[in-house]
């Protein structure tokens, strides 16, 4: 194995009590939203991060309502949760606007449930009157506006790994037994790579980053594990973001 001088900045590494439940990212302003929950206390919560800098804006937030809540979307300065009038129901039975700066509830409407959720605006509808009609909300002040004129319809883009069961380790990555198939993505000049192997009957699942033949990163994502994990990292320009140990969220800049 040779080396060379490339670096992969860490920038973020942040453990949450819970699992890591769910993720969202406003690209423009470089934040990420976490809904993390503990199902043994039953209670979810939510944090907003600077993905740029490391800097926390709140952390693990909850509120009245400590369970059936959902992270829906993350604005310049608004956090939107749906609240759910049971856990089974995949039906939005409430809508939470939270300032970002502070972590304070902005608004709360319960008669409303989110259609679609841009920068611009909320699209909402109420579930009790049907035919369905939809109308547009503010995400600061949750009054009505008018539907915005130019709606940006951009989707975070995010790159993620393809599912490989013909990829071959290179020699110089020292590996056990291999179980299922391997997360490949190359990025740049970089290949990234996620797999699970079995060490003494357990298995583990492990992520590298190379350059030609020098490793850049190698880190065990979790251990002793009864079954394979879903997809491990994903790219979002030059940040590389995975989840450790299901709680703690990390990102490198490559």
């Amino acid at each position: 194995m040779t080396l060379n001088n490339y670096k992969l900045t860490r920038i973020l590494s942040e453990k949450f009590e819970g699992i890591i439940w769910k993720i969202e990212l406003n690209e423009k302003h470089g934040l990420i939203a976490i809904e993390s929950r503990d199902t043994e206390l039953r209670k979810t919560a939510f944090s907003v991060i600077n993905y740029n800098t490391g800097e926390i804006l709140f952390k693990q937030k909850t509120f009245e309502e400590p369970w059936n809540l959902n992270l829906a979307y993350i604005a310049e300065k608004t956090l939107i949760i749906t609240a759910y009038g049971q856990a089974e129901s995949p039906e939005s039975k409430g809508i939470i606007s939270i300032h970002i700066p502070d972590a304070k509830v902005l608004w709360e409407h319960y008669n409303l449930t989110l259609n679609w959720a841009t920068n611009d605006g909320l699209q909402v509808y109420d579930p009790r009157i049907n035919p369905r009609r939809h109308s547009w909300i503010s995400n600061i002040k949750g009054d009505s506006i008018r539907e915005p004129d130019h709606i940006n319809t951009k989707t975070n883009n995010l790159l993620f790994p393809q599912l490989m069961g013909s990829f071959v380790i290179p020699d110089f990555i020292l590996s056990e037994e291999l179980i299922g198939e391997t997360s490949v993505l190359v990025f740049l000049d970089l290949t990234i790579i996620s797999f699970h192997e079995k060490i003494l009957n357990n298995i583990h699942q492990r992520l590298l980053v190379y350059q030609e033949d020098s490793i850049l990163l190698d880190e065990i994502l979790i251990r002793n594990i009864q079954k394979l994990q879903p997809e491990s990292f994903f790219i979002q320009n030059n940040n590389l973001f995975y989840i450790r140990n299901k709680s703690e969220i990390v990102s490198y800049l490559v």
